[in-house]
């Protein structure tokens, strides 16, 4: 792991925040999605940087809004900072916001390559194949030999 315990468990919370569980899936907590997110900040130096000062940002408002450490929240407190997170999507303009930006399409895709992301929520079952067709050999008389 490249995060510290303390960064991977801020990553676990705002994957979950981001990727709730719901009655039609479990999240992105469950799905084990900060792993992932470790994965891939182990083979990008930039975004392994990246998302460390973005969790230091994290920090930073939950300090000044709410006088604790982003782990020491409420989770409605904790919402509310993902909430400012994804304020500008679309044109970041902190250091936060930049952070959200990277991060969640990282978090969708973690869910979406974890085996409770492809069996539950995509319901994908694995490849099946109907051979109730195939005669056992080519009928070509060419490939009769």
């Amino acid at each position: 792991p490249v995060f510290s315990a303390a960064q991977d468990a801020v990553l676990d919370r705002l994957s979950d925040i981001i990727i709730p569980s719901d009655e039609q899936s479990p999240g992105a907590h469950e799905a084990g999605v900060h792993k992932y997110l470790d994965l891939a900040a182990s083979i990008s130096p930039q975004r392994y940087e990246a998302w460390s000062r973005g969790i230091d940002a994290v920090g930073t408002a939950a300090h000044s809004q709410f006088s604790r450490a982003f782990m020491e929240c409420t989770r409605e407190q904790q919402e509310q900072i993902v909430e400012q997170m994804a304020r500008n999507e679309g044109e970041p303009v902190n250091e936060i916001e930049r952070f959200f930006t990277s991060l969640k399409p990282a978090v969708v895709d973690g869910y979406r390559y974890s085996e409770i992301g492809v069996r539950e929520f995509m319901r994908w079952e694995g490849n099946k194949f109907d051979v109730s067709a195939w005669k056992g050999a080519c009928t070509h008389p060419e490939h009769q030999a």
